[in-house]
């Protein structure tokens, strides 16, 4: 769900991985025949444009046409297709009834949607056009215009790590979130760059959506332990996942510690024993940093806390690192956290090392998977020198 990526030409579809960079054996497969209801609706042969709403539904869009379809039920919602016109408010009026190009979930409540040289704005909570749209793609969206993008987009998908990818033809565009403008080199083809993809789908790109949904996640073998107090709302950042080390020796400590400090992770998890306690969704915040010097635990930050001590995890046995490896390969099943550690994680006089932790602006800017010692205004230095190559692995 949260690694996935689908890929739409015509009636075919294929299925990459974030976490490996490829895509995934077996495919392409038939719409039709894997998604079910949409040849029922007219849409196995082909659509113009996917759109996930985050709360468990996927809107897809043909023409003047559009269907919802359930994730979890994996199938097309009763009552669909309906038009256009009528349904999404403020589309007809700006020109959208009968054609999107493309759809965009900027991930902050507002969804973007492409028509020609077009766009809107679409707001998510008062489930209308923003006012002052269509707006001209080239004016706004710096660096597409240069590319060749600025008009008849293929799809557009937000790649979770503050990164938009667009497409137009068998090539793409990749945009940066947090400077506004498409990234130097592009555009670039598709072929050679997404390894499997253009060979699945003919070499070109007409939709593209993942399965996350913001609403409740939770690992399905995990045990409960809910806090009392709430964790923060998510806010607009790169997903990024973080390790600690709980500094005792035992999970019903840790858990009895966070219940009298409310210093609570998403997951609380014990290599020695092998077991998992989830506190929070994965789609919420945790309370395990201090939010001293910026947003730290809303920053769509998953936590883990690790029970042991930062000084001894250079020393864990490979069965430990195993089981931490697979926790953090089923969070990275729910939602898009990168497979990666640019920064290296050290013992405690590494982490007193100039520029160790990150400033400010790399946070905000981060992706991937870091630990306590990595994030700015923090003096921890947990989870210490752990062997973060044996973790990404596989």
């Amino acid at each position: 769900m949260g690694t996935k990526v689908y890929f739409f030409n015509g009636g075919a579809y294929a299925r990459y991985d974030r976490g490996t960079d490829r895509t995934d054996d077996g495919y392409p497969l038939s719409v039709g025949t894997q998604w079910a209801g949409m040849t029922a609706a007219g849409f196995d042969s082909g659509f113009d444009a996917a759109l996930n709403y985050e709360s468990g539904k996927v809107y897809f869009f043909s023409g003047g046409n559009y269907l919802r379809y359930d994730v979890a039920a994996d199938r097309v919602d009763d009552g669909y297709p309906l038009p256009i016109a009528g349904q999404w408010p403020g589309l007809a009026e700006a020109g959208f009834a009968h054609r999107i190009d493309a759809a965009l979930n900027w991930g902050n409540g507002k969804v973007y949607f492409f028509s020609g040289g077009n766009y809107v704005r679409y707001d998510m909570a008062a489930d209308k056009v923003d006012d002052g749209y269509p707006l001209p793609i080239a004016r706004q969206w710096p660096g597409l215009a240069e590319a060749g993008f600025d008009a008849d987009l293929d799809a557009a998908v937000n790649w979770g790590n503050g990164k938009i990818f667009f497409f137009k033809g068998d090539r793409y565009v990749r945009y940066d979130m947090a400077t506004d403008t498409a990234d130097d080199g592009y555009p670039l083809p598709i072929a050679g760059n997404w390894p499997g993809l253009a060979e699945a789908l003919g070499g070109r790109v007409r939709a593209v959506t993942d399965l996350y949904d913001g609403r409740s996640l939770w690992l399905p073998d995990a045990m409960q332990e809910i806090p009392a107090v709430n964790g923060p709302k998510f806010k607009p950042f790169p997903w990024r996942g973080l390790l600690h080390t709980t500094e005792g020796g035992s999970l019903a400590g840790a858990v009895a510690s966070f219940k009298q400090t409310n210093f609570w992770p998403n997951l609380t998890i014990e290599p020695k024993t092998f077991s998992v306690v989830q506190h929070y969704s994965l789609s919420a915040g945790a309370r395990s940093l201090s939010d001293h010097a910026t947003v730290e635990n809303a920053a769509r930050c998953v936590q883990i806390e690790i029970v042991g001590f930062a000084a001894q995890t250079p020393t864990w046995p490979p069965e430990w690192l195993a089981f931490i490896r697979d926790v953090m390969r089923s969070v990275e099943d729910l939602v898009p956290i990168p497979r990666v550690a640019p920064r290296p994680f050290r013992d405690a006089a590494g982490v007193a090392a100039p520029h160790h932790r990150m400033t400010v602006d790399e946070w905000a800017r981060f992706s991937g998977w870091c630990g306590h010692q990595h994030v700015p205004g923090e003096t921890h230095w947990d989870p210490g020198a752990i062997d973060v190559d044996a973790l990404l692995a596989g």
